[in-house]
């Protein structure tokens, strides 16, 4: 890992939301709506997922890196009189696409008949750590942890562990061909690879041969490296032509302005920008716009309402939804299933897919104000 975390950085946090909301003042904001559903796993129980009239399958072609990692846990019997206390650890709840995910995590481990502890590090490593040994003083029966530094935590798992305390991973590591976490008994992620594939491959049918450029941020944040890497993967595995990615200093409106005027001033024959985050996508569509420039941009990386409204204006081609919630969710029930040895062996992974996002389809899909 390195000395920073994608979920402290992978989307606006609510002041930069609200900063380029007012600055997309313009942008006509539409109510949205959803329709629930479920499918069953291997083991027969019912999966809980997010049936949108999109869809979140997952494309039958794909061949990378999260390949055969989409199996969701199953709604999990409830054990009548068994111990779970969960221990959250948040990296930073100032960001409300992670505050969602906390809500939607607590919300499970409720139904399930369980108490909650949530503890905030506030996208800080070392008090992350702490937190981790105040869970294990607390005797609670398992930890989900949403790292903000993997190796930062790995002393205090390993005294989990030894204390009897499982430990469920969120986020990390991004690459699944790499090793999880030691000592943590499943990772559930967004599937960074395949959010990344799904953007890239539905641009590529708009776009047939179009040229592109991105959008990364400059700190090393080991998940954005991957995410943007593999958008330069699949843009061109799709016969996209990839012209260069200039990184935002910050993840926020001053990071993003310069950056974008800097992709369009240095790759002029760009006709797409692939970035990041909802913000930074929202930003170079309107520096396009106030600039008089013809782009298309998109995000393998959305969420928010302002990127709803955006895509309702027309500013962003598409986005991929990245369905935080349901990372939540899955946290909960692996935790359930680790206490009670239900769907033993957990998988190594599990991805909960989002969906692609057009113009057309933005009213359909759930955002996170």
């Amino acid at each position: 890992m390195f000395a920073m975390k994608r979920n402290s950085l992978l989307g606006s946090s609510l002041v930069i939301a609200i900063a380029v909301a007012t600055a997309m003042s313009t942008l006509a904001g539409c109510s949205s709506s959803s329709t629930a559903g479920s499918t069953t796993n291997g083991a027969g129980r019912s999966s809980v997922v997010d049936s949108q009239a999109l869809s979140a399958a997952v494309d039958s072609a794909y061949n990378g890196t999260d390949k055969g990692n989409f199996k969701l846990l199953g709604q999990p019997t409830v054990k009548a009189g068994t111990a779970f206390k969960v221990g959250f650890l948040q990296t930073n709840g100032g960001q409300p696409f992670l505050l969602a995910m906390q809500n939607a995590a607590e919300a499970e481990v409720t139904k399930l008949g369980g108490s909650f502890i949530a503890l905030d590090a506030g996208s800080d490593p070392q008090k992350q750590a702490s937190q981790l040994s105040q869970l294990i003083s607390q005797h609670v029966n398992v930890i989900i942890g949403d790292p903000v530094v993997a190796t930062a935590l790995g002393p205090g798992i390993a005294q989990a562990k030894s204390a009897g305390i499982p430990f469920v991973a969120i986020g990390a590591p991004a690459d699944e061909t790499e090793s999880p976490i030691p000592g943590a008994a499943v990772s559930i992620s967004q599937g960074f690879d395949y959010s990344a594939y799904a953007t890239m491959k539905a641009l590529a049918a708009e776009h047939p041969g179009a040229t592109f450029a991105t959008m990364g941020f400059a700190p090393p944040v080991d998940q954005l490296i991957f995410l943007m890497t593999r958008v330069e993967y699949w843009g061109e595995h799709f016969g996209l032509k990839f012209a260069g990615e200039v990184d935002a200093a910050s993840d926020d409106p001053s990071g993003w302005g310069p950056a974008a005027s800097t992709i369009m001033t240095k790759y002029p024959s760009a006709q797409l920008i692939v970035s990041y985050n909802d913000g930074s996508a929202v930003a170079i569509a309107t520096t396009a716009a106030t600039s008089n420039k013809k782009v298309s941009v998109a995000c393998p990386n959305a969420s928010l309402a302002l990127a709803r409204d955006a895509l309702l204006a027309g500013r962003l081609d598409l986005v991929h939804r990245t369905p935080w919630e349901q990372e939540g969710v899955q946290a909960a029930i692996a935790a359930y299933d680790t206490v009670t040895r239900q769907d033993q062996p957990l998988p190594t992974f599990i991805n909960v897919n989002g969906y692609i996002v057009t113009p057309a389809t933005a009213n359909k899909a759930t955002w996170i104000q």
